[in-house]
C-alpha cells in the first residue's frame, strides 16, 4: 500500500456519494467502507461510516479533500486523516470492510484486499435513499418501484442508527424519478436522512455491489 486516505461522515448515503466523487477526483482505489457505530436499534446513536483510498500521497490528498468538501456542504463531514506509509497492520485494518454486498445481504469478503474492478461495465445510474425505520423502508421502497422503471439491487439494514439505507438502479430519468418518489413518501414521517443519485457510478464503487444483480 502507498498512501491510507480515509475520511469519517455521518450517512452511508453521504459515504457512498463522497466515495464515487473521490474515485473520479484522482487515481486512486476504493479499498473499503467501515462503520464506527453500534449496530443495534436500541442504540440512539448516528450512523457514522469511514470510507478508505489508497494511492499516491498526491491522488490520495486530492481524492480525500474532493470527499471532504462534499461532506462539508452537506453538513455531514466529520473528519479525515492521510496516512503516507501505513504501518502492515494498519494496512490489515485499512482493507476491512462492513457492508454487505446485495440486496439478499451477501456479505463482502471480509479484506477487499484483492478485490478488483477491473473489468466492470455498468450504463445506468443508482439511486440511493436513507431513511429511519423498516416500516417506512418498505412502504417508500414500494412507492418507488411503483413510480418507475427501477430494480432494487441493494438494501442495509444493519449498520445502525435505526437507518436502512435502499438502492435502485436504472436510466438516470427513471433513478430520479424513483427517489423522488420514495422520498416524498418517506418524508410524510420526516423520516428520510440522505438521497443522492449517481448517474454514472464509477467502476471502483460498483464492485461493492453484486454486479450481476445489478446487470439482470
Amino acid at each position: 500500500m502507498n498512501a491510507l486516505g480515509m475520511i469519517e461522515v455521518y450517512g452511508f448515503t453521504t459515504a457512498l456519494y463522497a466515495a464515487d466523487i473521490m474515485v473520479k477526483a484522482a487515481n486512486v482505489d476504493l479499498i473499503a467502507f467501515d462503520r464506527n457505530r453500534p449496530g443495534s436499534a436500541d442504540v440512539p446513536a448516528p450512523l457514522v461510516m469511514i470510507v478508505k483510498v489508497e494511492g499516491s500521497a498526491s491522488d490520495v490528498k486530492a481524492a480525500v479533500e474532493a470527499g471532504k468538501e462534499y461532506a462539508e456542504d452537506k453538513g455531514r463531514y466529520i473528519i479525515s486523516h492521510i496516512i503516507a506509509h501505513p504501518d502492515t497492520d494498519a494496512e490489515k485494518m485499512a482493507y476491512l470492510c462492513d457492508i454487505n454486498r446485495d440486496k439478499y445481504n451477501k456479505k463482502m469478503p471480509k479484506s477487499m484486499k484483492n478485490v478488483s474492478s477491473y473489468g466492470i461495465v455498468f450504463s445506468g445510474a443508482l439511486g440511493i435513499l436513507e431513511v429511519e425505520g423498516y416500516v417506512c423502508a418498505v412502504e417508500a421502497l414500494d412507492t418507488m418501484l411503483k413510480a418507475a422503471n427501477v430494480r432494487l439491487v441493494h438494501k442495509e439494514e444493519r449498520l445502525g442508527g435505526r437507518l436502512v439505507t435502499l438502492i435502485v438502479t436504472g436510466e438516470i430519468s427513471a433513478v430520479r424519478a424513483s427517489i423522488e418518489a420514495g422520498s416524498a413518501n418517506a418524508g410524510k414521517y420526516n423520516r428520510v436522512y440522505g438521497k443522492e443519485v449517481i448517474a454514472r457510478p464509477h467502476r471502483e464503487l460498483l464492485k461493492f455491489f453484486d454486479l450481476e444483480s445489478i446487470n439482470n
